[in-house]
């Protein structure tokens, strides 16, 4: 190797391992705050979560890497089609295990969001510590007032008010969890856009922190699904009616989900983070949306579609008022102009094969 070479090596490196290092300031700091929170509350932040959290990402990963391989397969041999797909593909599999730049920056931010997210998770179950559920029965009266006098659910039920399509919004909802995490997984190791993919950490951070946390501790509510528990009435008894008889008939996994939700709260448990306003499911999935459009149309398109799914499986499934969707969207629109803006503060000259 040539002293030029040594020294333009030697330059590149500190770039290479600074790539991220805003979205880890800027995780470091959220867990230096919520970490101050806990104590102020007598409940320190701990590491159970994050344990589990980084579990579950060692078991999703080799699954995120199959997903992957596949689509680049078939985006070789259908899309791109080169003279020869096979050979082309096994020597982007070995180019992608040699990048071993591309592999420790990828692990690093797929790290940093792990621990934000178990972090979040924590500081989501303190919201009732500041602000009780109190805005509930504000965000039902809403919901009517803007639906004409009538709960959105209610307009719902002749297109969804049945047990497999019921199941189908449940599908589809819990469907959420594994695309979130395959995509922030897909824009940790992404090198051909990477300006975008970093704008997408970036917005999922933002959003989270902005609309999951405060946000939902100014306007703190339980949601339909826990309206009566709460002490507000019962408003939405019969839509929790229709949802067990529908589980008696074809699976309704959300139920499952809010009963242990609800015994954590009273009681402690793994599972917690009753809240509702805004819709975290509809805010990501937007953030979502405006990453795959920078991707290609076709998927930004496609997401639109599981959007609108997405928004109202919350409804359906008694999770969100229509209202906690709608301050989502706005949301997450501005999340995703926001890391736009963050990404552009961080951005260096590309190296080879890479996009800014």
């Amino acid at each position: 190797m040539s002293a030029t070479s040594f020294y333009n090596d030697q330059a590149r490196t500190p770039r290479r391992f600074s790539r991220n290092r805003l979205l880890y300031l800027i995780v470091s700091l959220y867990i230096l705050v919520v970490s101050a929170i806990g104590l102020m509350v007598g409940q320190p932040l701990f590491t159970q979560t994050m344990t589990g959290l980084l579990t579950m990402g060692l078991t999703l990963a080799p699954t995120f890497l199959l997903v992957l391989y596949i689509w680049h397969f078939f985006n070789l041999a259908v899309i791109v089609r080169p003279e020869r797909p096979i050979q082309r593909f096994f020597g982007d599999m070995r180019a992608g295990v040699l990048d071993g730049d591309k592999i420790l920056n990828g692990t690093l931010a797929l790290i940093a969001m792990v621990f934000f997210f178990s972090t979040f998770n924590f500081a989501k179950d303190k919201i009732t510590y500041f602000q009780p559920f109190v805005w509930d029965s504000y965000f039902a009266d809403l919901d009517r007032i803007l639906h004409f006098g009538r709960a959105p659910h209610e307009w719902l039920y002749p297109l969804f008010g049945t047990p497999l399509a019921t199941t189908a919004l449940n599908a589809a909802y819990h469907f959420w969890f594994f695309l979130m995490y395959f995509l922030v997984f897909m824009a940790c190791y992404d090198r051909r856009s990477r300006a975008q993919s970093t704008a997408f950490l970036f917005a999922v951070v933002i959003c989270f922190v902005f609309g999951g946390n405060i946000l939902a501790t100014l306007l703190s509510s339980a949601g339909p699904v826990y309206y009566q528990e709460m002490g507000f009435g019962t408003d939405y008894v019969p839509l929790m009616d229709m949802l067990y008889r529908f589980n008696e008939i074809s699976p309704v996994w959300a139920l499952h989900v809010q009963e242990m939700l609800l015994e954590a709260h009273h009681m402690g448990g793994a599972i917690k983070g009753i809240s509702a306003m805004p819709s975290m499911h509809v805010a990501t999935t937007v953030v979502m949306t405006c990453y795959l459009f920078t991707w290609r149309r076709w998927a930004g398109w496609l997401m639109v579609g599981f959007t609108t799914i997405i928004m109202i499986g919350s409804v359906h499934l008694a999770w969100h008022y229509a209202v906690d969707g709608y301050l989502a969207i706005p949301v997450a629109l501005v999340s995703w102009w926001l890391g736009q803006k963050l990404t552009r503060l961080v951005t260096v000259t590309p190296e080879p094969g890479e996009t800014a």
